[in-house]
């Protein structure tokens, strides 16, 4: 089936659920009616990074942002899912990034049955649709760890070291999108980046919704 068919199913599927499951007409912040997602007011009072390192990310792990990031990942609140993606559509478009392909860090196959999806996939998949370019998931997680948060910096980095690995070697020569929810000393996101960068892509923009520190 060609892509161009797959596309238009997906879009006649999303168009379909929404009919059936219509987002609710309120703020999932502050509940303020004629809102779909986030209001304007809500959206102001999120911190943004003044971003000066390798890492990109919209705004500091806090307060509203923070809110929109655990409804998502643990309460399966899609539509807090969209406008994290719309969040880092802005940032992508604010900062005139250019990329062939969008990665995303990976979650065992474990992990991904105890949550029900990997959050990050879903942003990826949301970008994807919004963009117009394909994303590539031969970046993969082939063990377990303990997560992250409750760790050192010096953990984290032990913790993830020969996680991850390429299924399959089809990004030699293009520009990399890696994208993640929340960045804090960036021991996974360095240890994807090393894993992509021995497959000779050209480049690799690494990009998350918030910045947190430990």
């Amino acid at each position: 089936m060609g892509k161009k068919i797959i596309k238009e199913i997906r879009n006649i599927v999303s168009t379909i659920l929404d009919i059936i499951y219509p987002p609710s007409n309120r703020c999932i912040i502050c509940n303020s009616e004629d809102f779909i997602g986030i209001c304007p007011y809500c959206k102001s009072k999120i911190k943004r990074v003044e971003n000066q390192d390798d890492i990109l990310s919209y705004g500091y792990y806090g307060g509203i942002l923070k809110e929109l990031i655990l409804a998502f990942k643990y309460d399966k609140n899609f539509t807090a899912g969209n406008v994290i993606s719309e969040l880092l559509l802005n940032l992508i478009y604010e900062n005139n990034i250019e990329f062939d392909e969008i990665c995303y860090v990976p979650m065992s196959k474990s992990s991904v049955k105890q949550r029900g999806f990997n959050q990050c996939e879903v942003i990826a998949k949301n970008l994807s649709k919004s963009l117009d370019i394909p994303v590539n998931d031969s970046l993969i997680k082939i063990k377990d760890t303990r997560e992250q948060k409750s760790l050192s910096k010096e953990e984290r980095y032990k913790n993830i070291k020969g996680a991850f690995k390429i299924k399959e070697n089809n990004i030699e020569n293009k520009r990399i999108l890696l994208v993640d929810d929340v960045v804090t000393t960036g021991a996974t996101l360095l240890e994807c980046k090393k894993i992509l960068k021995n497959c000779d892509i050209e480049e690799i923009t690494i990009l998350t919704i918030a910045k947190s520190h430990i």
